[in-house]
């Protein structure tokens, strides 16, 4: 064996034993120094990742200072797309940063005219998190109208449906009469009127007061309705969804006309009253529980100031007598009826 064989093996034993002596301490050694490298690169803010977040929805922001500026957007923002974006992020935050601590936004605050505006994705930078290096959307184009408000527009009531039967529904009323429209130039300047819908069927069977929260719509002058969504219907600057309808419900019956004592005088000698009828024979009438309870019938000589004289008549009279409601009474289905009186000869 030549000497440069010798030296090359004995440099290989050196070597191992470099390895094998000790090696326990010189694994925990090699361990440790890892376990710090990978430490110091997790607290250095200058070494970040890249992350891709997908599917980051849009923060639409400051639409009340555009309002007090005089303008709103009016299309647009329905059905924002979402956005992917993608960050360069702090190593030692990788794993705990999400899409919302870029809050990726439009400012409507920075509008100031109107018609078609160009507004572009902002996003936050945080030493925390990073910045945001990429978008798949860096704006969004939406449109602009002034904004104006108008007051006293008047409310109509519209009303539908029925009470149950024996129930009678005196005025109704809403509040309140009038309404201040706020919003898109185009559309306020439409309206002329606020409509609330009424269904009466909905009443509970009762006597008494009854307040009801009804829905509403706004009117144009054609009698077609307004798109809402953008316009803001306010009272006392109190936002209002809904009117308040205050309706007074009383008792109802329907009752037989008596024509007792209805008539004066005397018919001639050889002849005779056969019949006194009414037209309509029924009448209906609502007032106070105690005044419906107390009634059977209505007996028109107590509800006409005047008789029907037949003093020489000798033909049918036919009279239409003006009614005057009994006391307590809210309501009568006519004040006149026609009264015929048959007279003929024995």
């Amino acid at each position: 064996m030549t000497k440069s064989k010798l030296d090359f093996k004995a440099l290989l034993k050196r070597v191992a034993s470099l390895f094998t002596h000790n090696w326990q301490w010189k694994l925990i050694s090699v361990l440790l120094a890892i376990a710090l490298w990978s430490g110091l690169i997790t607290q250095d803010d200058t070494l970040t990742r890249s992350k891709t977040f997908e599917d980051v929805t849009i923060n639409v922001l400051n639409a009340d200072t555009l309002r007090h500026n005089g303008f709103i957007v009016v299309d647009g923002l329905q059905d924002l797309p979402t956005v992917t974006i993608e960050a360069d992020v702090p190593q030692k935050n990788y794993n705990a940063a999400a899409a919302s601590n870029y809050n990726l936004r439009v400012d409507l605050s920075r509008i100031r005219s109107a018609g078609e505006q160009t507004l572009n994705l902002l996003t936050t930078t945080t030493t925390s998190y990073g910045s945001v290096s990429d978008m798949s959307l860096s704006s969004i184009t939406v449109q602009v109208e002034e904004y104006i408000s108008r007051s006293r527009i008047p409310v109509r009531l519209s009303i539908s449906g029925d009470l149950e039967e024996n129930f009678f529904a005196g005025s109704a009323s809403v509040d309140p009469v009038y309404v201040t429209v706020s919003g898109p130039k185009s559309e306020v300047e439409r309206v002329v009127r606020c409509v609330a819908d009424y269904d009466m069927s909905i009443l509970s069977a009762q006597t008494g007061v009854e307040r009801t929260a009804v829905p509403f719509r706004l009117v144009a002058a054609d009698g077609s309705d307004i798109d809402r969504s953008l316009i803001e219907v306010t009272s006392e600057s109190v936002i209002l969804d809904s009117f308040i309808v205050e309706q007074p419900i009383y008792a109802a019956k329907e009752l037989v006309i008596n024509t007792t004592d209805l008539v004066s005088g005397h018919v001639p000698e050889g002849y005779v009253i056969k019949r006194i009828t009414a037209e309509p024979a029924t009448l209906t009438i609502a007032g106070s529980n105690e005044l419906i309870e107390s009634l059977n019938e209505l007996h028109l000589v107590e509800m006409t100031a005047q008789q029907i004289d037949v003093t020489n008549a000798s033909d049918t009279l036919m009279r239409r007598i003006s009614l005057v409601p009994p006391s307590g009474a809210v309501y009568l289905s006519s004040d006149t009826v026609m009264v015929t009186v048959e007279i003929a000869s024995k």
